[in-house]
């Protein structure tokens, strides 16, 4: 019987990936499937080819390994160089903990203290304008006819339509006390 040579093998092996139309990975992750996490059959085979098959699978799952972590370093600096464009003036330590889960959840760093930022001037814009409201609302209700409220041309322009009408005989009193 002759004895079938490395080189043979992986010719044989690069032969049944070209046949089945898929590259050489795709078809080893096929046999693993088949064959599951077990040792190569070693029917028919040296032990030398046996003990190179092994340490061929054993060095790509190493590389393989080495390659994603890589990518993963790279796109994580990529997305610091990114954040600090962005936001020069923010420190790690000032991104608050939810920022860091959305990251975690895959988010992109940048985009995740955008998405906060954006929350928190929501709700900040939001809290503003019901404090002004209610403002606007109690001088009115406090002027029960003992004292007036006084509207700044500020309050005014930021009032609603309805405040306006509300309160307009106060608002052409406060009027004449407002500088040109």
């Amino acid at each position: 019987m002759k004895r079938i040579t490395n080189e043979e093998i992986l010719d044989t092996v690069y032969d049944l990936a070209d046949a089945l139309g898929v590259r050489i990975d795709v078809l080893i992750e096929r046999i693993v499937e088949e064959f599951g996490e077990q040792p190569y059959p070693v029917d028919g085979l040296p032990e030398e080819v046996v003990n190179e098959l092994t340490a061929a699978r054993e060095d790509k799952k190493a590389r393989r390994a080495d390659e994603r972590i890589r990518r993963e370093q790279e796109s994580a600096r990529e997305e610091i160089k990114r954040f600090r464009e962005f936001f020069p003036e923010i420190k790690a330590d000032d991104i608050p903990e939810a920022v860091w889960a959305d990251v975690e959840n895959g988010i992109p760093l940048c985009y995740a203290y955008a998405l906060y930022i954006t929350q928190e001037n929501n709700a900040t814009t939001r809290a503003s304008e019901v404090n002004e409201r209610n403002g606007l609302a109690s001088l009115a209700a406090a002027s029960d006819g003992v004292t007036e409220p006084v509207f700044t041309k500020e309050a005014v322009e930021k009032m609603s339509d309805s405040d306006v009408k509300r309160n307009y005989k106060s608002i052409l009193r406060a009027m004449k006390s407002w500088r040109v």
